[in-house]
């Protein structure tokens, strides 16, 4: 079932700052930057489901931040959903180094008022050029977090996957992001767990058959 329903900018947000880890890169040459939707995406990813009772989201075609997924969970009277998931995928040709993944995540978070975030690495085959990094935290985010304005914050979680290609066009950044209001996040846990371990394990299953993130 597909839904209308208008995202917050500080959702987008997040995916394009991610993204600033391919266009601001000073060391390494990454080129051909482009945001993949639709038959584009890689197949694993287009398989992936969505929980019961969660809504996928019907975005414009003119959208600033072209998203391969939106989905949401709930809706209150006052406005806003209790839990959303947004998934980018971005292709280039290059790929980032390791360590501006793993410092743009978190900077991501901190980008959007988070506290109390950790970040961590997420074993992965050991592949050149791959990357997998995952960052938590909690945030007040303006005064309208993603589930109204009557809550104590929002749980955000961003998982970042890299998997570079020396081929043109063929290296792939996966941005995952998770937003739950705190008060529904442990109702909704096996739902987390669920969407985030289909796009960990799918990641990590394409890399073992040598598709990387295509």
């Amino acid at each position: 079932m597909s839904t209308s329903f208008p995202l917050p900018e500080w959702q987008s947000r997040a995916a394009s700052s991610m993204k600033d880890v391919l266009t601001e890169d000073e060391w390494m040459e990454i080129e051909d930057v482009v945001a993949l939707t639709g038959d584009r995406l890689p197949e694993w990813l287009q398989r992936l489901g969505i929980p019961h009772s969660w809504h996928a989201v019907a975005l414009p075609a003119n959208v600033e931040m072209p998203m391969a997924r939106v989905a949401v969970y709930g809706k209150r009277d006052e406005g806003g959903s209790e839990a959303a998931e947004t998934i980018c995928v971005f292709g280039c040709t290059g790929w980032p180094s390791f360590s501006d993944v793993l410092e743009k995540s978190a900077g991501t978070l901190r980008a959007l008022g988070t506290a109390h975030i950790v970040t961590k690495v997420l074993p992965v085959s050991p592949r050149r050029w791959t990357a997998a990094v995952r960052s938590t935290g909690i945030a007040l985010i303006g005064s309208r977090p993603v589930h109204g304005p009557r809550s104590h914050g929002t749980w955000v979680q961003q998982s970042s996957y890299v998997a570079g290609s020396d081929q043109p066009h063929a290296s792939r950044l996966i941005v995952h992001s998770l937003f739950v209001a705190t008060e529904c996040r442990a109702r909704l846990s096996q739902d987390i767990n669920r969407l985030s371990d289909a796009v960990y394990r799918g990641f990590v299953a394409a890399l073992i058959d040598g598709d990387g993130g295509s």
